[in-house]
């Protein structure tokens, strides 16, 4: 009796401890995505299309680590994030943004962020040196589609002389990667959508 006593006495903080430290780890794991996500947008903060230079880029912490892809004079750097643990548990629909940034012959040619949300169409984010000649505004918004004329998606074009390119980290909402039961609409997930109205059919 004595011994199952002190048996019992021991194993219940352990078994509290190790709650706890499950709790604290499934905490850490969900927020991870928010954080990195966060820290990319501040990776591409302040990055000129047609001015900025690939040397410029690698004098960048964040870019001397981040994953690239180069074919003769194209190199394009990115990242991925993706709400993985919610999504797979169903405590929050999926949210994936990515960002992107492209450079030829040493300089940079693009700067895009793509943020899919499941239920939304997903939103492209470019930044861009001219914008097309049907933008009313600056930045802009239009439908992307496939010759069928269906819809595939929406983007958002700024050009290099818009200061949302120093914005970058406040055009996005990377809690929504990390947060139950996510962000629903585009306004919760991309700030920068306020008042383009966004075609927001399921994908």
């Amino acid at each position: 009796m004595i011994f199952g006593y002190s048996m019992k006495k021991y194993l219940i903080p352990v078994a509290v401890l190790l709650l706890l430290g499950g709790v604290l780890f499934i905490h850490y794991v969900a927020a991870a995505p928010a954080k990195a996500a966060a820290f990319d947008l501040e990776a591409i903060n302040g990055i000129t299309v047609e001015k900025t230079t690939e040397a410029e880029l690698l004098s960048r912490s964040a870019f001397q680590t981040m994953d690239h892809d180069c074919f003769e004079a194209d190199c394009v750097y990115h990242t991925e994030r993706e709400n993985k643990l919610l999504s797979t548990f169903h405590m929050a629909p999926r949210v994936l943004l990515s960002t992107s940034v492209r450079v030829r012959f040493g300089t940079v040619t693009k700067v895009s962020v793509i943020v899919y949300k499941a239920g939304l169409l997903p939103v492209s984010v470019m930044q861009t040196s001219d914008l097309p000649a049907g933008c009313a505004g600056d930045p802009c918004a239009e439908l992307i589609r496939v010759p069928s004329k269906a819809v595939m998606g929406n983007r958002i074009l700024f050009s290099t002389g818009s200061g949302l390119r120093n914005r970058m980290p406040d055009a996005f909402e990377p809690m929504c990667l990390s947060r139950l039961r996510g962000c629903n609409t585009y306004q919760e997930l991309v700030p920068l959508a306020k008042g383009l109205h966004l075609e927001a059919g399921a994908h």
